[in-house]
C-alpha cells in the first residue's frame, strides 16, 4: 500500500477548527477585520513566491504542479487550513506588461476560488503608479488586501477607487485611515518571549495587526537561522509560543515562504518541511522547517500522534460512507488486508476502529487495511455518523487506544488519482461512442508504469460521444438537490450522473466532455458539492488527429 509522504503529514483533528472562509468585502472596526457579514476574520497564511510569467519558475522547472496552480492551492486550503496567500507582483512588469497583469488577475482569481484571501504586496520598491494600477485592476476583488512597504501609497490607493483594508508597517505613528491594518515582521534573533512580542504588537487592542514572514530561514547560513534553537523540540515550542500568542491577541499572520526550503520540499508532491530531522543552517536542497508545525497548530493537533484524514482529497473533513486513513501509532501486530469478495471486517490483525459522532454514538468502522507497528489504517467512515466534531479511536484487543477529534461533513469530495497523492492524472473511465457507426470505445484517462503515472489523450470530436466517469469518495450522500459544479480546464461541463459506485466508500461522477474541448490539452478538473471543494486532478482533452497540447503553464 502507498504511503504518501504529504498524507502523513496531513491531520484531521479540528479542535481548532476549519479557517474561515475569506467572505469580503471587509472593513476595519477596532483592532477587529470584519468581513461582509459582521464576522471577525483572521488571516493565516503563507507568502507565495513574486509572481512571473517565466515558464519554468511558474511550473517548478517544467512541473505542471507549480506554486501557483490550482493543486498548489487547494493543498495550502484543505491541507494547511490555511486561508491567505500574500503574492509579491513585479512593479515594472505589472504597468509595462498586459500579459503580466492578465497573469496576476487569473492567479488571484483561482486563489480566490479555492477559498484563500490574497493580500497583494510589491516584490521591489514600488512607485503610487503602481500602486493606482494594481488598485484600479483589483478594486472589484472583494476577497484581497493590498500591503505596502511605507504609508506613502495609501492615498494612491484610494484615489483608484480601492476600499479593501491596506497593511502598512506598524511604524506609522498616527491614523492615515480608517480601513488599515498594522504589519510587524518578528525575528528570532530578537524575539523569544511573550514580553518581545508585548513591546511589537503592543497596539494590538486597539487596532488589527497582521505578523508577517518569521521564516527561520533554514536554507540560509542567516542570523535568523543562527538564533532559532537548534533542538527541534525547543525549536518547535518557541514558534508554537508566538502561534498561542498570535490567536490570544487575535493577530493575523502571513508566515514563511511557499517555496523549497521554506514551506515544501518540492512543487510536485508539496511535502510539508518539519523540524524532527534536525538541520544544518544553509544546507541545500533543505527538507526542514516550519510547515508541519503551522499546519498542527492550525488543526489543533499533536504532530506526532493520530492522524486520520480523508483517504481521496488528503484533507481533514472526513463524510459518511467515505474512505479515511488514520496514520500514526496504529500498532497492529500484522500488516492484513480485508479479504476479498466478502463484506468489510470491523477488525483486521489486533485492531478495529470506533467512530463516536456528534450525538455520542459508536459504531466501529468497516477496515480495508491495516499496516503494523507505526503505520496506517484505512476505513469507512459509518454511514449512520452524525455530522459535526467525532472521534476516531484506534482500539486494541489488549484494552489500549490512541484516539483524535475530526469534523464530520454531510460531505467531503474528492477525486482518485492514479498517483494515490491526491493530485495528477484522474482515475476513471471514459466512454467515446461514434455517431456515426455507432461504435463504443472504453479506455482509462490515466497510465502509470509502477509510481510514474500520466494522463492518456481523450481525443474529441464532432463525431464522437464523449464521457468520462470520474472515480472519488465523500459526496455519496450529496442530496438530489445539491448543488454540483464541475470544471474542466476552469470550464463548468455537464455531469450526467453522481453517486455510490459500491459499497466499500468508492463513488462516481460521471461528465459530459464537449468537442469545443478538444484543444485544451491536460487540463485541471475540479468539483465543488454544496460548495465544499475536491482536490485538484487532471484530464487531457485532445483532438482526433492531433496531438495534445499541453496547457500546463496557465495553470
Amino acid at each position: 500500500m502507498r504511503v504518501p509522504g504529504l498524507l502523513l503529514f496531513c491531520a484531521a483533528h479540528l479542535a481548532a477548527g476549519l479557517t474561515p472562509v475569506p467572505h469580503g468585502p471587509f472593513r476595519i472596526a477596532g483592532n477587529r477585520i470584519l468581513d461582509a457579514s459582521g464576522r471577525s476574520f483572521l488571516a493565516r497564511g503563507t507568502e507565495l513566491p513574486a509572481l512571473t510569467l517565466d515558464a519554468a519558475a511558474i511550473l517548478g522547472n517544467g512541473n505542471e504542479f507549480g506554486t501557483f496552480s490550482p493543486s498548489s492551492f487547494v493543498s495550502i486550503r484543505q491541507r494547511l487550513n490555511m486561508n491567505a496567500v500574500r503574492l509579491p507582483l513585479d512593479p515594472q512588469q505589472f504597468i509595462d506588461s498586459g500579459a503580466y497583469r492578465q497573469r496576476a488577475t487569473e492567479v488571484v482569481t483561482s486563489a480566490n476560488h479555492f477559498e484563500l484571501l490574497v493580500i497583494l504586496s510589491a516584490a521591489s520598491p514600488a512607485s503610487a503608479s503602481f500602486w493606482t494600477h494594481c488598485a484600479a485592476a483589483f478594486r472589484d476583488f472583494p476577497n484581497i488586501f493590498f500591503a505596502a512597504d511605507t504609508p506613502d501609497p495609501v492615498n494612491a490607493i484610494r484615489s483608484a477607487g480601492a476600499t479593501q483594508p491596506i497593511v502598512i508597517p506598524a511604524a506609522a505613528t498616527s491614523p492615515i485611515d480608517p480601513s488599515v491594518v498594522y504589519s510587524v515582521a518578528p525575528r528570532y534573533a530578537t524575539t523569544h518571549t511573550p514580553a518581545d512580542l508585548d513591546a511589537q504588537f503592543a497596539p494590538a487592542s486597539r487596532v488589527p495587526f497582521m505578523a508577517f514572514d518569521m521564516d527561520p530561514q533554514l536554507d540560509q547560513d542567516s542570523p535568523e537561522c543562527a538564533a532559532f534553537p537548534h533542538d527541534p523540540g525547543a525549536a518547535t515550542a518557541l514558534l508554537q509560543q508566538s502561534l498561542d500568542y498570535f490567536d490570544s491577541h487575535a493577530i493575523s499572520w502571513i508566515l514563511s515562504s511557499y517555496r523549497p526550503g521554506r514551506m515544501v520540499t518540492e512543487y510536485r508532491y508539496f511535502n510539508w518541511s518539519k523540524l524532527d530531522d534536525g538541520w544544518t543552517c544553509g544546507e541545500s536542497p533543505s527538507h526542514s522547517g516550519i510547515a508541519m508545525v503551522l499546519g498542527s497548530h492550525l488543526w489543533g493537533v499533536d504532530p506526532h500522534g493520530l492522524f486520520p484524514v480523508n483517504h481521496v482529497n488528503g484533507g481533514m473533513v472526513l463524510a459518511p460512507g467515505g474512505l479515511a486513513t488514520a496514520y500514526g501509532p496504529i500498532l497492529a501486530d500484522r500488516e492484513a488486508w480485508a479479504p476479498p469478495g466478502r463484506p468489510l471486517p470491523t477488525r483486521l490483525a489486533n485492531i478495529s476502529v470506533r467512530v463516536t459522532d456528534s450525538r455520542g454514538a459508536a459504531r466501529l468502522a468497516p477496515l480495508q487495511y491495516t499496516g503494523a507497528g507505526w503505520s496506517n489504517i484505512t476505513f469507512l467512515v459509518p454511514a449512520a455518523t452524525a455530522p459535526g466534531s467525532a472521534e476516531i479511536a484506534i482500539v486494541r484487543t489488549d484494552g489500549s487506544k490512541v484516539a483524535a477529534q475530526v469534523t464530520i461533513a454531510a460531505v467531503a469530495p474528492g477525486f482518485f488519482s492514479a498517483s494515490a497523492d491526491a493530485r495528477g492524472a484522474a482515475v476513471g473511465e471514459v466512454v467515446q461512442q461514434s455517431t456515426a457507426s455507432g461504435e463504443t470505445r472504453h479506455f482509462s484517462p490515466s497510465e502509470c508504469r509502477g509510481y510514474d503515472c500520466h494522463t492518456v489523450p481523450i481525443h474529441l470530436s464532432r463525431d464522437l460521444h464523449t464521457t468520462v466517469r470520474l472515480a472519488g469518495s465523500g459526496f455519496r450522500h450529496a442530496e438530489p438537490n445539491s448543488e454540483v459544479r464541475v470544471t474542466v480546464g476552469g470550464k463548468p461541463v455537464h455531469v450526467l450522473s453522481l453517486g455510490p459506485a459500491d459499497d466499500t466508500g468508492r463513488d462516481q461522477v460521471t461528465i459530459e466532455l464537449p468537442s469545443e474541448f478538444s484543444f485544451l490539452g491536460e487540463t485541471d478538473v475540479t468539483m465543488t458539492v454544496d460548495g465544499h471543494l475536491s482536490n485538484v486532478v487532471r484530464l487531457n482533452c485532445g483532438v482526433v488527429g492531433q496531438a495534445s497540447r499541453p496547457v500546463q503553464g496557465r495553470q
